[in-house]
């Protein structure tokens, strides 16, 4: 089975943002924001084709009639949530620069199309909130580039007063340039700091609130593929032994050791945080049996032959079946996995440690209210 989570968008903001399944009355805000924009350019479009200064010739009026039209489309499927994925994002922020800029070049009055040129603020929005920072940067580039080339062509035509072209030029420019890139800089570092409270200072993985937090997104990205779900609990092997005989430095080296291989063996499937002083919590989803085969070879993924000192894990790991009518992220049913994986981590450790317990939970205990 391919990776299902490289579908996933990458950049944290995107992470935070776009998913129609996130929390939060600002993340719907945001969503109605940007649909409202995608709209309201088809409605700008109409109207100035009506005016005295729209295009005038007949192709130019056809390419805008038709792409006002087709607009409705992908602003449809924008209102209804399906709009998911970093290529679906990154084509819909494609589609509305060269779209905006195609309708632009079609009017006849230079004063219109730089005024029109002020629609680069709304999808600048876009590449801020959905996006990352070197796609916001190239939707400056590609806006800053075409604001320019439409005042050079005004100022060589003589259809405006060149002091005019410029002032309308530097207005439009301060807001297509400095809002989406003043919002951006300070979205970057007031995200920097929420995920720092999120992230274990050690190992660099998620902390106990990084996981619930990926948690969600690991939940609605298995119910959008109709995929199972595991939480697995790892847990090391006479760990306080290895403290006794080597040290708290080699202990924290073994435990840093420990939790890179248990991110490098889910990467694509999943997360794994630490939750505990060596112990850690993966979250990952599969189907049935990819999710058997990554959880038993666990054991044999984070120990080496030439690890000094050695350590084993014991492993306890819970699966939950695919429920169709589960689409919201149940915090009972995740909740009761985590007691389920401990247990099994206990028993395996019990039986000896360096092995991994699975075992299903039982969804039919779970309703939509999380009885």
């Amino acid at each position: 089975m391919d990776p299902l989570l490289q579908s996933w968008p990458v950049p944290p903001s995107v992470m935070l943002w776009g998913s129609k399944n996130g929390p939060g009355s600002m993340l719907r805000l945001v969503n109605f924001t940007i649909g409202f924009c995608s709209l309201n350019f088809s409605l700008v479009a109409y109207l100035f084709l009506i005016s005295g200064e729209g295009p005038d010739r007949q192709f130019a009026r056809t390419w805008l009639i038709a792409f006002a039209t087709v607009n409705l489309i992908p602003t449809g499927l924008w209102f209804l949530g399906k709009v998911r994925g970093s290529r679906a994002l990154k084509l819909f922020g494609i589609w509305a620069d060269l779209g905006t800029a195609s309708v632009i070049i079609t009017f006849t009055s230079h004063d219109a199309a730089l005024f029109g040129a002020v629609l680069f603020v709304a999808s600048g929005a876009y590449f801020t909130y959905f996006l990352n920072f070197r796609w916001l940067a190239f939707h400056l580039a590609f806006s800053c580039t075409f604001i320019i080339s439409l005042a050079i062509l005004a100022i060589t035509r003589g259809t405006l007063p060149t002091a005019g072209v410029i002032a309308r030029t530097d207005v439009i420019l301060c807001a297509v340039i400095f809002i989406p890139a003043t919002i951006q800089f300070a979205w970057r570092q007031l995200l920097a700091r929420a995920n720092g409270s999120k992230v274990d200072a050690l190992t660099g993985l998620l902390n106990r609130r990084g996981l619930w937090d990926m948690a969600e997104r690991v939940w609605s990205t298995s119910h959008a593929n109709r995929v199972d779900v595991a939480v697995a609990v790892v847990d090391i092997d006479k760990f306080k032994a290895v403290n006794d005989a080597y040290g708290h430095e080699v202990g924290d080296t073994v435990i840093i050791r420990t939790g890179n291989r248990l991110q490098q063996h889910v990467n694509g499937f999943g997360y794994a945080a630490r939750t505990g002083g060596e112990e850690f919590t993966l979250v990952m989803i599969g189907t049935p049996y990819g999710l058997r085969k990554r959880i038993a070879t666990l054991p044999r993924a984070v120990v080496e032959a030439t690890d000094a000192p050695l350590a084993t894990v014991s492993i306890g790991a819970s699966t939950m079946p695919f429920t169709p009518d589960m689409e919201q992220f149940d915090y009972t049913a995740f909740s009761r996995a985590i007691v389920h994986a401990d247990h099994l981590m206990y028993e395996a450790k019990s039986s000896g440690g360096n092995s991994a317990n699975t075992a299903p939970l039982d969804m039919t205990r779970f309703d939509r209210s999380g009885n």
